[in-house]
């Protein structure tokens, strides 16, 4: 059975293109390789949100892209890691969540999110 790599959704043999996405299927899914969960200099800050829901929403758009990414809470210690900038960022009175992303998908995840998320997403540069 073909599969489209985009979406992930499963077609009938005789479908060749995704009709969702466009995108030519095709017959194994390649897979979802998880990225380190190590905070290391090859993670950066993608922005910032200030709620739970945000924060997910945030992370399934991201999810959907198939770019690697992870939430970390403003209150989480990290000095040196580039977590700094967020301090006194949090909207009424909340600190939010930090969007950490790997380095090669700095560009597009900030695309990405400020498309989803609007002026609810707060960049680094803010």
């Amino acid at each position: 059975m073909p599969f489209c790599p985009r979406c992930r959704y499963e077609y009938n043999p005789s479908i060749r293109v995704c009709p969702d996405c466009g995108v030519d299927l095709v017959s194994e899914l390649p897979s979802m390789v998880s990225a380190a969960v190590t905070l290391d200099d090859s993670w950066v800050v993608a922005g910032m949100v200030s709620s739970q829901i945000k924060s997910e929403l945030a992370k399934g758009a991201l999810d959907f892209n198939n770019i690697p990414s992870m939430i970390v809470s403003s209150s989480f210690s990290a000095h040196g890691k580039g977590l700094d900038f967020i301090s006194g960022l949090g909207q009424s009175g909340s600190i939010g969540n930090v969007i950490l992303v790997p380095r090669e998908f700095d560009i597009e995840s900030a695309i990405i999110l400020e498309a989803v998320l609007g002026e609810d997403f707060i960049t680094p540069n803010d």
